[in-house]
């Protein structure tokens, strides 16, 4: 008797961002394995290998009104239009429980859900159905009070309220009522809900929220009366948040083979020798949260250390506000990028990569850069420095203090001036690494665990 394969259903609000790429990376991983039959639906966005809602007229005009009318709605409580996108109360969505697909899963795996995909409301529902939940958390918008970075904040750890982001702060404001919206609909979830964070980063930040807590106080009463136990397929109780980072194509990024294929970028400058190139990237150049102005300094920095001689590859939208970027090196814009090859071929033509971001989790640009053999300078915030080997033998980059510019420079300065093969050694470390920790298949079979490990219990 032939057994069914195990359902899984990705559900994702855009067919753009680092949760996209993520779940339809593991998606594909997961249909390459034995006994897994895996889907991912894309509320709203471009087509693809994947199922999209919104694939009519009526339907793409419905999702963009959706978002609109939460965002219409929210400037009532907005502190100012700066952070207008850097929170979501939630209050749109369309209703995914009625869905034959939903009913049909043996495991629905939530990835990012807002711009008007899923209400709480309906969260509410979906968590109500009695179905094996997994969501992977890909910032903190599932266990804070509405904002997906709360910036120092640590409202969240109780029942938020008196939020930043809000005109008029207080006890009761939009922020506590979402927050308890979320405490009711996680309720609603028995003992079928599993948490995953792509880094020990934030599940700390998971494990310190109120609703989590209840929610974990509220599974482990289940458990202490003998019912519905998560078990893992050695038998053990699996742990209240599991870590699993996200996957990379770790066959497809990969290190240059220049006999093979070389990359369609010039560099516009007269110098006889190959620069030195630092690559930088965000979707928004204009956000000051991704720390653009602390890339050019460190730019400009090596330059006035006599560094003349480096070249910056600069990835995203230029919304800055001269949009002149104020470099003193030779500088090719390759504007916003949504194409892999495109960034693989942006890798391959850098010599390092530098993230500078002021807030981050897990960034898959760090573990593409990686992959592809190529060392990361980058501001230890957030998961990064679980992403980094800074000394030793296998040392794959180089860290440093949030906003500490001066450190960055001087760890890209050493690297500037190794000999080949100490540069060498750093380049096989990080493709060494990426392949370890990040490929699509590692992924995927840990996350398959996840998944056995809620139908059996």
């Amino acid at each position: 008797m032939i057994s069914k394969p195990l359902r899984i259903l990705h559900l994702n609000a855009s067919s753009s961002g680092g949760a996209f790429v993520a779940a339809q990376r593991l998606n594909e991983a997961l249909n390459g394995l034995e006994g897994v039959d895996s889907e991912h639906w894309v509320f709203d966005g471009g087509e693809g290998e994947y199922y999209l809602w919104a694939n009519t007229w009526l339907k793409k005009k419905l999702a963009f009104g959706l978002h609109a009318l939460e965002k219409l709605d929210f400037l009532r409580f907005e502190a100012n239009k700066i952070i207008r996108f850097a929170f979501s109360h939630g209050k749109t969505g369309i209703n995914i429980s009625n869905w034959q697909a939903v009913h049909d899963a043996d495991v629905i795996h939530l990835h990012w859900i807002n711009k008007g995909f899923v209400s709480l409301n309906g969260l509410g529902d979906l968590m109500g159905l009695g179905k094996k939940i997994v969501w992977t958390c890909h910032d903190m918008w599932p266990f804070t009070g509405g904002c997906y970075h709360p910036r120092g904040c640590d409202h969240f750890m109780r029942n938020c309220g008196d939020c930043q982001y809000l005109k008029s702060p207080k006890s009761n404001d939009l922020s506590s009522r979402v927050f308890e919206a979320k405490r009711i609909a996680f309720s609603a979830a028995g003992n079928q809900l599993q948490f995953v964070t792509p880094s020990e980063w934030l599940k700390n930040q998971a494990d310190k929220s109120g609703i989590v807590r209840d929610y974990i106080e509220q599974r482990g009463q289940i458990q202490a009366n003998g019912r519905h136990t998560l078990k893992s397929e050695s038998g053990l109780a699996m742990p209240e948040i599991k870590v699993i980072p996200n996957p990379i194509d770790t066959n497809y990024f990969k290190p240059l083979d220049i006999v093979a294929e070389y990359p369609p970028i010039e560099f516009d400058i007269s110098s006889q020798t190959k620069p030195f190139v630092l690559m930088f990237a965000a979707a928004n150049l204009g956000n000051p949260a991704k720390g653009f102005a602390e890339f050019r300094l460190v730019c400009n920095g090596l330059v006035d250390r006599g560094f003349t001689n480096i070249y910056a590859l600069v990835v995203g939208d230029n919304r800055l506000p001269q949009r002149d970027l104020g470099l003193k090196c030779a500088v090719k814009e390759l504007g916003f990028i949504s194409d892999a090859k495109q960034m693989r071929d942006a890798y391959w033509q850098s010599d390092i990569y530098v993230t500078t971001s002021h807030e981050e989790n897990l960034p898959t640009t760090i573990m593409e850069s990686l992959s592809c053999g190529k060392p990361v300078a980058a501001f230890a915030v957030g998961g990064i420095p679980e992403m980094i080997v800074v000394s030793g033998e296998h040392q794959t980059g180089w860290l440093a203090d949030k906003l500490d510019v001066e450190s960055l420079i001087k760890g890209i300065a050493k690297y500037i001036e190794m000999n080949a093969a100490k540069r060498l050694k750093m380049q096989m470390a990080s493709r060494k690494a990426a392949v370890l920790n990040y490929s699509s298949v590692t992924i995927a079979q840990r996350y398959l665990t996840v998944y056995r490990g809620l139908i059996i219990c």
